[in-house]
């Protein structure tokens, strides 16, 4: 078995007599409260609080006891218009999205956790550029179908994949909206955790993947170096697949608009996110007679917004496919996240002139 590693996080607290005081307070006893005399020094130094629960995708101190050192999940998701609405969007921990064929896009959902979501999709078919990223989180891949090349890239890979064409067990058809049958497909994150122990699929991440990100402590949020940032928009194609997100500093998160409509789940619920990343990369045709594209995914120039903020930064992944996706500040250390979920561009660096951060 691997041993997982564990996030340990200093915070400065108060001193304990008025720790002690606070408490008492909070529990609604103020007269009790008033009349405690502490006959203990002040501690010395500051106390220790561990964050033993360290969602690895997110940062954020709430992972189950059960999700903990175990492999993420990557699932290929359909944005057409006749998927929208989706079902799961706003349970992933990690959304990327990038172009696909026609100017489309397609998302890769990241859980670290995906066993009690109910209903994920529709689902579509991979890519290899997207097969090549989710090694890179040592994922297992979820899909519906898939091209020549991300077949390809899977078996030369050795991608631990379930694949809906082939697995009617965990994988199901909802045609309760009448759109064509591609935009129809759907499974459950129990489903998912099924599949992958029938399977046989290692559960445990391996070291080396285990910490994808660098996060800061999971209540404090760092205010970016390049100014202010209360929107930001960004171009894929002009195939209707353009996104803006608008920052609402109640909650200090960026809500999702494709084409200027709200991107929620089916339920109604608005996807929202702390951190919004983009990639620029080369896109060029695949040259295969079908439209398909190949993402450069060596590396480049980027930007992240958070915390009504945006930065510069560059990345890289690498021509080997297993190679992990890293993130760089302007100096060139690993670039610090705020705490909470990230959408990821994979966007075309022929349109990072039309992004607009204002």
């Amino acid at each position: 078995m691997k041993k997982t590693k564990r996030f340990r996080i200093l915070a400065v607290c108060a001193a304990a007599a008025m720790l002690t005081a606070a408490a008492l307070t909070a529990c609604g006893n103020n007269d009790d409260a008033s009349s405690v005399v502490s006959e203990e020094p002040a501690p010395s130094s500051a106390a220790e609080i561990k964050y033993e629960n360290i969602n690895p995708l997110t940062g954020e101190n709430n992972l189950a006891q059960a999700a903990k050192g175990r492999r993420p999940v990557a699932v290929m998701i359909n944005n057409n218009p006749y998927a929208r609405p989706q079902w799961g969007l706003c349970d992933a921990d990690v959304v990327i999205e990038g172009l696909v064929e026609g100017g489309a896009t397609r998302m890769m959902w990241l859980y670290s956790d995906i066993s009690n979501v109910p209903k994920i999709g529709s689902l579509r078919s991979m890519r290899h550029d997207f097969v090549e990223l989710a090694d890179g989180f040592d994922a297992v891949l979820v899909h519906w179908g898939g091209s020549p090349q991300a077949y390809s890239s899977v078996s030369a890979n050795g991608v631990d994949d379930l694949d809906g064409l082939s697995d009617s067990a965990h994988f199901f058809r909802d045609q309760t909206r009448n759109v064509p049958l591609e935009h129809t497909g759907y499974t459950t994150g129990e489903s998912v955790m099924s599949a992958i122990e029938q399977r046989g699929f290692e559960t445990n991440v391996s070291s080396q993947y285990a910490a994808p990100f660098v996060f800061g402590k999971p209540d404090e949020k760092r205010v970016l170096t390049d100014g202010a940032c209360n929107s930001v928009s960004v171009y894929f194609s002009g195939a209707g697949y353009n996104h803006s997100f608008t920052y609402n500093a109640a909650d200090g998160l960026y809500y999702n608009s494709i084409e200027g409509t709200p991107m929620t789940d089916d339920n109604g619920q608005q996807m929202a996110v702390t951190n919004v990343i983009g990639l620029y990369m080369n896109v060029p045709l695949l040259g295969d007679g079908s439209g398909r594209v190949d993402m450069d995914l060596t590396g480049g120039q980027g930007f992240y917004v958070s915390n009504g903020t945006y930065e510069t930064i560059t990345w890289e992944k690498g021509n080997t496919p297993s190679n992990p996706l890293k993130l760089y500040d302007k100096n060139g250390s690993e670039l610090v996240l705020n705490a909470g979920k990230s959408w990821i561009g994979l966007l075309p660096a022929d349109y990072s002139a039309n992004t607009v951060i204002a």
